[in-house]
């Protein structure tokens, strides 16, 4: 048995590309990741465990579910019934877990808790579980500038839980909580995500941010995307009309797990497929079902998660992420360095081992004047082909004659693409699949930019993304860096 997860183009990533799989002995062969997910129930609707257990399950991963609280339904509708579990509920719970050697889990996921005992008790569950597991924490305090939980509930996640979180996922009113600030622009988002960095947190989801300079007056969505010491990027999203809905912080919490499962040295794609999740489930939620009034209050419309199960497998995204501060000076020439491209002059470009997706980018970046080459190495020296009306050929000499000059010495290969193409080294993007390849690049000026294909070990990927300043899966990922 192999467990799954789907790419846009419905291309299947087997689990082994994660680095969380768990591997078991006995009868049945089980090495899908494990979800150990903490959050709310609700009878009817769909909000937190109910909005992210599904789809976590439709994407092959095996959910056990803790429920915080148990409500008829979310605290949208009038009346509000049902029961909060406490720290000594949860405590049971465990141990119960613990004797039964099934506390295993590659993932934490926690979402609404109502109680500063039980938070502090999932704080203790992590001491129970493999130290591999990855913490992702929405903290859910409130939202709008409307605190929804007990104050206390603040300084434990300040004090004792975030040092502990490997993805946060806050909206813009948890993170100005968590950090005592307040955002009123993009800059202060981002200063916001790095306080959270300084409380111990790898990495920042920032799930809703509604500025001025990113809004555009209340026309867009943005989220925003932290990691510490790389560029920040943001993702600007249409805003639908229909709402407010709710179960749209857990539903997005659940996807960014999935898809940083999916591409763990890459998140913007895990933000770009997570968002896409979220925009076709809310339109699908407008086009079928409208909210109603009840007892005398809007009762919003329940999310349609089922309905949206295509949605969910196969996100197609159309957005995709941009920097914070965009690269300068812009970029204007690509320089591919990839093995097994299979590049040849003369070769139209259908012929190279790249997915229609990513030929038809590249084919538009070549019609736009934006010079596109491949290097492939020959000893000391690399064999360079350009596309040129939908071929490729020798690469442009730099000389006066203007003729091919197809073979290069490696080590000033960038320069001589520059100056061949008439760009300065800070405008040349260089996309390469190996170390020493990206390092030169760093070296001579250039942006370097690690290929993670489909199929690459966890571990080169890691050496990969460490080398360079960007990851990319996909040619069609480049988009995030040129100019719009």
């Amino acid at each position: 048995q192999v467990c799954s997860l789907r790419t846009p183009q419905g291309r299947r990533f087997p689990a082994t590309m994660g680095p969380m799989l768990r591997q078991t002995s006995g009868a049945v062969p089980d090495d899908c990741p494990r979800v150990l997910s903490v959050q709310s129930h609700v009878v009817h609707g769909y909000v937190g465990n109910r909005a992210a257990v599904f789809p976590l399950q439709l994407l092959g991963f095996e959910v056990d579910v803790i429920n915080s609280v148990q409500f008829s339904c979310h605290t949208g509708y009038p009346a509000i019934c049902g029961q909060k579990l406490d720290g000594k509920d949860l405590q049971v719970l465990v141990e119960g877990l613990a004797a039964n050697e099934v506390l295993d889990h590659d993932y934490l996921l926690t979402g609404y808790i109502g109680t500063a005992s039980f938070l502090r008790e999932v704080v203790r569950l992590l001491d129970r579980l493999p130290k591999s597991c990855r913490y992702i924490c929405d903290p859910v305090l409130g939202d709008n500038g409307k605190l929804y939980t007990s104050p206390e509930l603040v300084d434990v996640y300040r004090a004792e839980v975030l040092p502990r979180v490997s993805i946060l996922t806050p909206n813009q009113f948890e993170a100005e909580l968590l950090t005592k600030s307040s955002i009123t622009s993009v800059a202060e988002a981002a200063a916001a995500c790095d306080a959270l960095h300084s409380l111990g947190v790898a990495t920042v989801f920032l799930t809703t941010l509604d500025v001025p300079d990113a809004t555009k007056g209340g026309e867009f969505v943005y989220m925003m995307l932290s990691e510490p010491g790389r560029d920040k990027w943001l993702l600007q999203l249409p805003r639908i009309g229909g709402g407010p809905f709710t179960g749209t912080g857990d539903l997005t919490t659940a996807m960014l797990l999935a898809w940083t499962y999916v591409h763990p040295y890459e998140a913007p794609a895990a933000l770009e497929k997570a968002g896409a999740v979220l925009q076709a489930t809310i339109r699908e939620t407008v086009r079928s079902h409208k909210g109603r009034t009840i007892g005398g209050k809007l009762v919003p419309p329940e999310l349609r998660i089922i309905s949206s199960k295509r949605a969910i497998e196969e996100p197609v995204v159309f957005t995709r992420c941009r920097l914070v501060v965009p690269l300068s000076p812009s970029p204007t020439g690509i320089l591919f360095e990839v093995v097994g491209l299979r590049v040849d002059a003369g070769k139209p470009l259908a012929e190279c081992a790249l997915g229609p997706s990513d030929r038809e980018f590249l084919l538009q970046l070549a019609a736009r004047g934006v010079p596109v080459g491949f290097a492939t190495a020959d000893g000391d020296h690399a064999v360079v082909v350009e596309l040129l009306d939908g071929r490729l050929a020798p690469a442009r000499s730099a000389d006066a004659s203007g003729g091919p000059a197809a073979k290069r010495p490696r080590s000033s290969l960038e320069a001589g693409c520059c100056a061949a193409w008439g760009l300065e080294l800070a405008a040349l993007v260089v996309v390469a699949d190996g170390v020493p390849s990206i390092e030169r690049a760093r070296t001579a000026g250039a942006v370097p930019v690690a290929w993670l294909p489909e199929g690459c070990a966890s571990t080169v990927m890691r050496e990969l993304a460490k080398a360079a300043r960007f990851t990319v899966s996909s040619a069609e990922a480049l988009s995030r860096l040129l100019p719009e």
